[in-house]
């Protein structure tokens, strides 16, 4: 085995048969070169490319003599695992032969590089027919391997007959993912020897560089793969070139890929415990989130507000020892269960961190004895969970429990829970009971599934040597003084993203177990800190204002997975059975800014969700009499509407609700979130392969719902808007605003692919079945769409009548802590002008250049006083547009009221999941409110209006590729260009 000299991961040759040759807790994905490392078609390719060249030259020389393609040299110098054109090109240089480019209409023997491409495209077809796929032997048990081990595999090629060799070499269900040449050409990559081919396979997959292995045999391919960043660079030796494929980059060169192993640490199954805690815990207030003592109405508030996540997994923070006050709830993004519920709901899993501890017999519990201090804190600057609780029991025995708890970063199918006990002035016998102790099996009533493996180790402080425990219970003596400490670790896999569920779940814990805890931590805590240096938002001068923001970044990004495009952030994300784990309108309005300004992997994944759930939108819009694509209002795994039926209200009435079929806007902000996306990150290839299509398909369904009346103006009518206070309506404007623009968006698109795109445009225009004349009525319909402005006034009407309703001005109200709904009566509200979230307001921001000042103004003066705020969704824009006016203390008091939903004392609002759309709406009132943000061609600016006590206020966001530092103060703002940006 030949290897550089250079650092690279640690690798040692093992007899095959491996089970699972690459570490799944290091590397996330592999890639694959197809002919030479797959499969043995570089021996028909060489053949093709020989019989091409040989005709060519023999024609080129008129008969005479010519010196011949080499099919072993030649063919590794010039051809092998470039694109078919650059082969043609870089040969023909060799010999000082130059042709025209041609193009694909060129005749079948013109000697044009296209044609000739062509050509070996035919005598490769000819000799797969007639000769079949080789495939490796050590190619079938790899792929087995990693694809038992959660590792998601992808193939790179430059061949456009990839598919095709997959198909005949049984191949195709082991690659979860091609980047062919077909594909090559349609997004513009430029393939080997650059890395474009590379980064857009992980950049499908959703994993980071340095996460992911690459296969190559050929030279160029091997310096594609290193320039991509990753983490592992395989250089696959079929002819005797190790020295030459090391040279060139890779770390290491092998003959057989089953004699490659990524090495696990060589300690015991179960490593040697670390002292107690397993990390340093922060002690800045800034970064903690804090609950002191113990406040029996407010334990379910809590235990969301300090829930750990990790995009795949969700845990609230119940109490470990199973306090029939707790509400234990963990979760698996994805898997989603209906049983004897209206609607599916995300199914919950075993109690992973219950821990009840007995001294003598006697449960250690908060309800019987003394509470002498208690304790928990989230730090979110390292994504950790601290309980620190002292207590005195019935007789007298003090016992200090400490815990840690954390949704692993890392490796997102990971659970893990340390904690320490010592007992201060007694000695006796101490059990340790779980509920979980060894797999467990989830299974839902549509056949999904999920597998909860679990692990535990303890010690005592004089002897750290792990005692593995694989049952549910442990027993240990204790003295005055002494510490005992237990690791738990919980591996969770399900069938919503893993094919064999038991199989990955088993090897992420014998991998984690391998690790250990304190690396495993320690892993953990680094994600966290490259994961703060895109998402941190620095506050000075104000650190309630701070620990809110910190608090919403932590929530987002704990909340997203950007390795899984079929899953999305529901409106309490993983963090409480509110709503079931929906995904609401929330998400691309409220959320997507972030992401798509810190973390453009994750946005990309959440829009990829949606364009997975297109055909559910296609037959909602078909069932409503509608073309196009008609997203449902509330959306679990498949995309179908599973908003229930009805719900209990104020009073025990039973509301109905009709909003799955009146909140239409949701299909235009799914549509605004794909371009704001796209113009934050220049994601062209996103744009082909799934941005276009939502735009073009919710505007085909809006272009068949507003109506042209007699009045020569399209109506949109029984709708619901953001307020839904008022239901029914005809001529909402955010919903005519939004459609107006989806129709707009999508019309100008159409335009922009035909210029910038002429080789990939027409397959996806005849694959939606698009004619100019759609086209041209999106236009007209976006210019007639009614829009409620007066132009005396500026005021835009919320909705046709809306000014001939009851004007009752909420100063008069009596109490205005219980809300209007259940103080006035539905019934009554919907008589008046009262609303509960800023319809018109919400529809001004999105499209502020599109309103001259005094529209902006006068809307804001009529609509802010009659919002009853009813709605979490609410404060968040005022405080942001109250900002944008100069309104510091209005802003300012929109803000705070928005940072006290969750974080809040005295509301109990969190006690179902926090609210994570009001947690994005916080950020954006910060950046685009406070700070001022403006985003264009020559990058961001800002225009800070900072509340009186702000010193600064600090954060980074990527915008089209390029990293920048932004800082607004009262004394000005700085933009810097982050120069180490990737």
């Amino acid at each position: 085995m030949a290897a550089s000299t250079e650092d690279a991961p640690t690798l040692t040759a093992t007899p095959p048969p491996i089970p699972t040759p690459i570490d799944p807790i290091r590397f996330q994905a592999a890639v694959f070169d197809l002919d030479g490392v797959l499969t043995g078609t570089a021996e028909l390719h060489a053949a093709a490319w020989k019989q091409l060249f040989d005709a060519f030259l023999k024609k080129r020389a008129g008969g005479g003599d010519f010196k011949p393609f080499d099919a072993v040299s030649d063919y590794q110098t010039y051809v092998d695992g470039r694109p078919r054109a650059d082969g043609v090109r870089t040969f023909l240089t060799s010999r000082g032969i130059t042709l025209p480019e041609g193009g694909p209409g060129d005749a079948a023997d013109a000697d044009t590089v296209q044609a000739l491409g062509a050509r070996k495209d035919d005598y490769f077809l000819e000799r797969l027919a007639s000769d079949g796929v080789k495939v490796f032997p050590d190619a079938l048990p790899l792929l087995a391997g990693l694809r038992a081990a959660g590792v998601k595999t992808a193939l790179v090629s430059s061949s456009r007959n990839a598919k095709a060799v997959l198909e005949a070499g049984g191949l195709t269900a082991l690659i979860d993912i091609v980047v062919d040449g077909v594909e090559g050409a349609r997004f513009g990559l430029a393939g080997k020897p650059a890395p474009d081919t590379f980064g857009r396979a992980l950049q499908v997959l959703g994993v980071e560089p340095a996460r992911a292995v690459g296969f190559e045999d050929a030279l160029v391919g091997v310096e594609a793969i290193r320039a991509a960043g990753y983490g592992l660079v395989v250089g696959v030796d079929r002819v005797g070139h190790a020295a030459a494929l090391v040279a060139h980059g890779a770390h290491v060169a092998v003959t057989d890929m089953m004699t490659l192993a990524v090495a696990t640490p060589t300690a015991p199954a179960d490593p040697p415990l670390a002292a107690w805690p397993p990390a340093p815990p922060t002690f800045d207030v800034d970064w903690m989130v804090v609950e002191d003592g113990f406040v029996l109405t407010r334990e379910h508030e809590i235990e969301s507000m300090l829930s750990i996540s990790n995009g795949h997994l969700g845990s609230r923070a119940s109490l470990a020892e199973g306090e029939p006050i707790s509400a234990p709830a963990t979760f698996v993004a994805g898997l989603f269960d209906t049983g004897p519920r209206p609607s599916p709901t995300l199914a919950p899993l075993p109690n992973w961190s219950h821990l009840a501890t007995f001294i003598e017999g006697t449960p250690l519990t908060l309800r019987e004895g003394r509470i002498l201090a208690h304790r928990r804190t989230l730090d979110m600057r390292q994504g950790l969970l601290w309980r620190d609780w002292l207590h005195e029991g019935p007789v007298g025995r003090i016992t200090h429990f400490q815990e840690c708890r954390l949704a692993c970063a890392y490796d997102r199918r990971l659970l893990l829970q340390s904690v320490a006990l010592s007992s201060q002035n007694y000695a006796g016998a101490l059990t340790f009971k779980t509920e979980l102790g060894e797999a467990t099996d989830v299974r839902t009533t549509s056949g999904g599934l999920a597998v909860v493996d679990a692990a535990a180790a303890w010690a005592t402080a004089s002897d750290l040597t792990a005692q593995p425990a694989r049952l549910a219970d442990v027993t240990l003596h204790t003295e005055p003084g002494q510490s005992h400490r237990i690791d738990r670790l919980a591996a969770v896999a399900a069938s919503s993203q893993d094919g064999q569920p038991a199989v990955v779940a088993a090897a992420h814990l014998a991998a984690a177990r391998a690790h250990g805890l304190t690396e495993l931590v320690a892993r953990h805590r680094e994600t966290w800190a490259e994961r703060w240096q895109g998402g941190d938002i620095r506050v000075a001068g104000d650190t309630e204002a701070q620990v809110a923001l910190r608090f919403a970044a932590y929530q987002l990004m704990s909340a997203a997975d950007p390795s899984d495009p079929r899953v999305s952030i529901g409106a309490r994300a993983m963090t409480g059975v509110t709503y079931s784990g929906h995904v609401f309108w929330d998400t691309e309005i409220y959320m997507l800014p972030f992401f798509a300004l810190t973390w453009p992997a994750a946005a990309r994944a959440l829009l990829m969700y949606r364009h997975h759930t297109l055909p559910a939108a296609r037959a909602k819009a078909t069932q409503h009499g509608a073309r196009g694509a008609y997203y449902a209002w509330e959306s679990a795994d498949t995309g179908e509407d599973v908003t229930p039926a009805s719900v209990i209200g104020p009073g025990g009435i039973v509301i109905e609700i009709k909003l799955a079929h009146q909140e239409q806007h949701i299909s235009a902000d799914v549509a605004f979130g794909v371009c704001t996306y796209w113009q934050a990150t220049g994601d062209d290839a996103f744009m082909l392969e799934a941005g276009a299509e939502i735009v073009i398909e919710t505007a085909r369904f809006w272009a068949s719902r507003a109506a042209l009346e007699a009045d020569g103006k399209r109506h949109i009518r029984g709708v619901t808007g953001p307020d839904e206070y008022h239901t029914g309506v005809d001529d909402d404007a955010y919903t005519n605003g939004m459609a107006r623009w989806n129709l707009r968006a999508a019309a100008a698109l159409v335009g922009q692919m035909a210029a910038r795109w002429p080789d990939a445009w027409p397959d996806l225009r005849t694959q939606l079945k698009l004619d100019d004349a759609e086209v041209a009525d999106w236009s007209a319909a976006a210019r007639d769409i009614y829009d409620g402005l007066d132009p005396k006034t500026g005021l835009i009407e919320q909705f046709e009548g809306y000014f001939g309703l009851t004007d009752l001005p909420l100063s008069r109200l009596v109490s205005r802590a219980i809300p209007v709904d259940v103080l006035l009566g539905l019934d009554r509200v919907v008589r008046t002008t009262i609303i509960k979230q800023p319809d018109v307001l919400l529809l001004i921001w999105l499209f502020w250049n599109d309103y001259p000042p005094e529209v902006r103004e006068a809307n804001f003066r009529y609509y802010e006083p009659r919002c009853a705020q009813g709605s979490s969704l609410s404060p968040c824009i005022h405080a942001l547009y109250a900002a944008r006016l100069g309104e510091a203390e209005l802003a300012r008091k929109y803000f705070r009221q928005a940072s006290e939903i969750d974080l809040s004392n005295n509301r109990g609002d969190a006690a179902g999941g926090i609210h994570a759309a009001a947690l994005g709406g916080l950020w954006q009132a910060a950046v685009f409110g406070f700070a001022g943000l403006t985003l264009g061609d020559d990058g961001p600016k800002l225009d800070p209006r900072l509340p009186p006590d702000w010193g600064e206020l600090a954060f980074r966001i990527r915008w089209r590729g390029k990293d920048y530092d932004l800082c607004a103060s009262p004394q000005g703002s700085s933009v810097t260009p982050v120069e180490t940006a990737p």
